[in-house]
């Protein structure tokens, strides 16, 4: 039986508010990003987990915006208000993309933990697993994936925008809707490359660090992203997105 899947997305991805000067303070920038338990566009941040986890997830590995070397899978699967974006597993990478104007911006900060149903619990080894003694399945789900969240707290998160600095990234944590979500697995799909069958699965819940920022102003942003664990090699993305002019 196979265990959950952890998804350490390594990091954050993506952006913030156009700075107009250089001086522009943090109360500034902050007003750009959504606080956790606000809503932005109708979508708050447990809503959008659960969408962001089926987007990533969609998408098989050679397409896939998480392996992504340049920005050219920027584009892939996204639609309605919110713009998601994708970090990597490992190493760091620079990406463009094109952002289109008025979209909001959904992204993992790192350390994104995914489980579902049927594939877990694991009941072959109760004793090294609490999750399997709780009373219903979304319980045991949801513990399974927040059981490990905490020790992304480890790791040390850079975020930087337009050259200033993001602070207090692990305030954002933020876990799927409580009932749970549909996961779609699909074929080809980046699961179905990882040895999982495709099809649907019903309880998942996605748990980790999350940032939700309004529309980004016209123009050229830049956005480096780190996530470093101790003992490993940093991971992440540096970005340079391009919001167009409306005419």
């Amino acid at each position: 039986m196979k265990r959950n899947v952890r998804m350490w997305q390594a990091v954050v991805v993506v952006i913030g508010l156009m700075v107009a000067v250089a001086t522009a303070d943090a109360s500034e920038r902050r007003a750009g990003i959504v606080d956790p338990g606000q809503q932005y566009f109708g979508m708050s941040y447990n809503e959008l987990v659960s969408e962001w986890t089926n987007w990533l997830v969609a998408e098989p590995m050679a397409t896939n915006p998480a392996f992504d070397t340049d920005g050219s899978f920027c584009e892939k699967n996204q639609k309605g208000k919110v713009w998601f974006l994708a970090s990597t597993f490992e190493g760091v990478v620079d990406r463009t993309c094109k952002v289109p104007a008025g979209k909001a911006i959904f992204f993992s900060l790192g350390g994104v933990f995914l489980s579902f149903s049927p594939e877990y619990p694991d009941p072959i080894n109760p004793p090294n697993n609490p999750c399997v003694n709780l009373a219903t399945v979304i319980d045991k789900i949801r513990c399974d994936a927040s059981l490990t969240v905490p020790l992304a707290s480890s790791a040390s998160l850079e975020v930087v925008i337009d050259g200033d600095p993001v602070k207090d990234l692990f305030a954002f944590r933020a876990q799927s809707q409580p009932g749970g979500f549909t996961l779609h697995v699909p074929e080809p799909s980046l699961l179905t490359g990882w040895g999982y069958s495709s099809g649907n699965r019903f309880p998942a819940v996605a748990d980790g660090y999350f940032m939700f920022l309004k529309p980004l102003s016209p123009g050229k942003h830049t956005l480096n992203i780190i996530m470093t664990y101790p003992g490993q090699l940093p991971a992440g993305v540096n970005y340079t997105l391009i919001v167009p002019r409306t005419p």
